[in-house]
């Protein structure tokens, strides 16, 4: 937890463009407790990316949701002096290879703040596609872009 919580707070910039101001004391615990409607822990999965033993980033994962057949990434985030090095771009595909061994999921799905105009680069260029839906984060929040992408399957000879 500490850990999660060292790099959330490495982070400032994004939390300043989802909400406004630096992470707050709690916001690993937050990521660990949150959870969508009609899910539970067994659907939630939230890994650490390291360099030796220190944790520089970190993803949140929902196992069928909102569909059975969708997994959405809600977090996927390196700490400041990780970025633009490459690093994210292979989390994430460690991310979806882990979920590609999850029989039933089909389909990627991500929610980008509108805000983040770096961040919905970078998804679009991982393949995920905007949909045309846009969430509120919460009633009154800011505006969020969903992408969608298929899941790629490697296949085995």
């Amino acid at each position: 937890m500490a850990a999660l919580q060292r790099v959330l707070e490495a982070a400032p910039a994004y939390f300043r463009i989802v909400g406004g101001a630096p992470p707050g004391p709690a916001e690993a615990q937050s990521l660990f407790t949150a959870l969508p409607p009609g899910k539970g822990y067994d659907d939630k999965f939230v890994w650490g990316l390291y360099s030796g033993p220190a944790m520089i980033g970190c993803a949140d994962v929902i196992r069928g949701y909102p569909t059975p057949e969708t997994a959405v990434i809600g977090l996927l985030l390196l700490a400041e002096s990780w970025q633009q090095h490459g690093f994210g771009r292979a989390f994430a595909a460690l991310v979806e290879q882990a979920i590609a061994g999850w029989a039933t999921v089909t389909r990627l799905r991500i929610g980008v703040a509108l805000a983040n105009p770096r961040a919905l680069r970078f998804w679009q260029r991982l393949g995920y596609i905007e949909t045309g839906e846009v969430k509120l984060a919460d009633p009154g929040g800011f505006p969020i872009a969903v992408l969608e992408k298929p899941l790629a399957r490697t296949l085995r000879a």
